[in-house]
């Protein structure tokens, strides 16, 4: 046991060193593209960026510097997607903002760049140019509807200000609700039982998707953890460092994660740690509720860093990689496949690990 505590520290100490390293090549690469920038050079600006952002994936002052870059060189839609990507990751960071706002305008849309303006007064409301501009679109496109000042349940002081369309009027049936039909509507407690069923994405019938009950057993509440199913290695980022405490919603995400989009949705930015996390998962949840894992393990192969991040395992890693390939072929009928598995994750005692019947 002492041995395994000291074997954990010291990974735990070489993530932190890992960790300085990523940050510091990161600010090397930022500050490379500020100088570019402010020389004007913005396709290397943009370059140096997207050498950081490769290296950390997760900040927010790269994607928006791209952004602006991209904004230079009148790639307003690309400017806008690093926009997101920025405040996704830091939602009040005013500068991406503004700068989505930028490209809105510059794309027209005006009704977006306004919004964006107002984010911006909600955190500086003293920001000189989103007080400028915000008042100068709400001018011209303010406001469809006004409402003035009135008590709840009172539609008397509503002011309508469109203006009266030339399209022919339609004839709309109304029809009586009975006091038997308000037995059909939802009540309040029902939708909430079922915003949060829908979250969790679990079965109606389960004995867990009360949630009084999720609440009893989770502290933390369920609906506020990611449950979405991952777009790209942005969301999966984002998610990922959210659920890394809370290892029951963790296994239930990944599970929502069809094996065959690994690839995709990893392209060239798997890391060491995220691979054994998955594989942990695979070995901790899976095994136990007898879920399969061949494809998991064999998709996971086929990301472009695989071969890299699988390279400096230790001894625990290893183990958990022998348990799963062992549990793999009890669960398919392919030989060559768990071979396959086998040089893949570089398995090389296979007696050691129990493996050496497989083959």
């Amino acid at each position: 046991e002492d041995e395994e505590e000291d074997e954990s520290t010291d990974e735990d100490e070489r993530d932190k060193q890992r960790e300085e390293q990523k940050k510091l090549h990161a600010r090397y690469h930022k500050e490379k593209g500020n100088e570019f920038f402010k020389g004007g050079k913005w396709e290397d600006a943009v370059e140096c960026y997207t050498k950081g952002l490769r290296v950390d994936s997760l900040n927010a002052v790269l994607f928006a510097n791209r952004a602006m870059a991209l904004l230079k060189l009148q790639k307003y839609a690309a400017a806008i997607t690093d926009c997101d990507c920025s405040i996704e990751l830091d939602d009040q960071y005013t500068k991406a903002y503004l700068r989505r706002a930028t490209a809105h305008l510059k794309l027209d849309k005006k009704a977006e760049a306004l919004a964006d303006f107002r984010k911006v007064l909600e955190f500086e409301p003293e920001n000189k140019l989103a007080l400028t501009t915000a008042k100068k679109l709400e001018a011209t496109l303010e406001p469809a509807v006004e409402y003035s000042p009135r008590k709840p349940g009172d539609i008397t002081n509503m002011k309508r200000t469109l203006p009266a369309s030339d399209k022919p009027m339609i004839r709309i049936q109304i029809y009586d609700i009975t006091p038997e039909d308000y037995d059909m509507a939802p009540t309040k407690k029902g939708i909430e039982e079922i915003s949060s069923k829908s979250e969790e994405g679990g079965d109606s019938n389960a004995s867990d998707s009360n949630p009084a009950e999720q609440k009893k057993k989770n502290p933390v509440q369920f609906h506020t953890l990611p449950s979405r199913v991952p777009v790209n290695y942005l969301q999966f980022q984002t998610d990922i460092r959210k659920l890394k405490e809370h290892p029951d919603a963790l296994f239930e995400y990944i599970k929502k994660i069809d094996p065959d989009v690994y690839p995709k949705l990893f392209q060239e930015s798997l890391e060491a740690d995220q691979l054994f996390m998955i594989l942990d998962v695979l070995n901790k949840y899976y095994i136990p509720n007898l879920l399969p894992v061949y494809n998991e393990m064999y998709y996971l192969t086929r990301v472009k860093r695989f071969n890299m991040a699988v390279m400096f395992k230790t001894e625990r890693q290893q183990l958990t990689v022998s348990q799963l390939v062992e549990y793999a072929a009890q669960t398919v009928d392919d030989k060559l496949g768990i071979i396959g598995l086998i040089k893949a994750y570089n398995i090389m005692d296979l007696k050691k690990y129990n493996l050496k019947d497989i083959v």
